[in-house]
């Protein structure tokens, strides 16, 4: 569908990207890596495509540097999507510490503006940290797919806690704790008249409304960092907690498509 590029070594490749309109139904089955995208890579990762499988890798990573390798399109002059349906088929690589997923964002890591809906992978090595599992997520509203860890005390008195909390559950009992990551599965944020059902493997594993009207861009990425608030942040954004992994990872793409 797009002129096949080579994807960029090092640091943010727009590759010429200009915001044009695109037509839906859209999907890219990756035979190669196209134009389409903007590829960003920080730190120790590589971008390839194999078999027609879009590979985003990272690692071996160091604790206090971040390494990241991600795919977008669109940037703050270019967010294309509101009321689409997203769907793609992945498999998630080695149980790394950091974070990885596919969605739609803003594409802002300011705390009172930032508003991802995606399914997204966490992992500390803390066992204090309260999201060691496979979410949906919308804005600071989580469902748990699966738990790595038995999630903490605080989580566990989420209900108590609610008016405190700077994240929410929608449950507490993830909906399929079975899942395996690293198998293939299709994965769709079908989006509706301002409802959104998030389904795997035609499965709906939850339900929403976003909160507010925005625009967004397709963005997936894996890295070693998990992102919290800090106090007295003058900035007011999310900082990445940076992990070391000892490991490669890699989340692979067999297609991402949006009507």
């Amino acid at each position: 569908m797009f002129e096949p590029v080579s994807p960029g070594s090092s640091g943010l490749k727009s590759n010429s990207y200009i915001c044009d309109h695109v037509e839906t139904p859209f999907k890219d089955d990756f035979e190669a890596f196209s134009k389409y995208w903007i590829a960003r890579n920080d730190g120790v990762s590589r971008i390839d495509v194999r078999d027609s499988i879009l590979m985003l890798e990272i690692g071996p990573t160091e604790a206090l540097y971040y390494s990241n390798t991600e795919i977008s399109d669109g940037d703050f002059n270019c967010l294309r999507w509101w009321e689409q349906s997203l769907e793609f088929k992945a498999r998630f690589i080695g149980k790394h510490y950091g974070s990885a997923g596919i969605g739609f964002w803003n594409y802002s890591m300011q705390i009172d503006r930032s508003l991802p809906i995606w399914f997204i992978y966490l992992r500390a090595k803390s066992n204090r940290y309260p999201l060691n599992g496979f979410y949906i997520q919308m804005n600071n509203v989580f469902t748990p797919i699966k738990y790595f860890t038995k999630p903490p005390l605080i989580v566990k008195l989420a209900h108590l806690l609610k008016p405190l909390l700077p994240i929410k559950f929608t449950t507490l009992k993830p909906t399929i704790q079975d899942l395996n990551l690293e198998e293939w599965h299709i994965y769709r944020i079908e989006w509706r008249n301002k409802n959104i059902r998030f389904k795997i493997d035609d499965k709906v594993i939850a339900e929403a409304s976003p909160p507010r009207r925005e625009r967004f861009r397709i963005d997936a990425w894996i890295d070693n960092a998990v992102f919290t608030p800090l106090k007295w942040d003058y900035a007011q954004v999310y900082r990445h907690i940076t992990h070391e992994n000892r490991r490669e990872a890699k989340l692979e793409i067999d297609y991402i498509s949006i009507e």
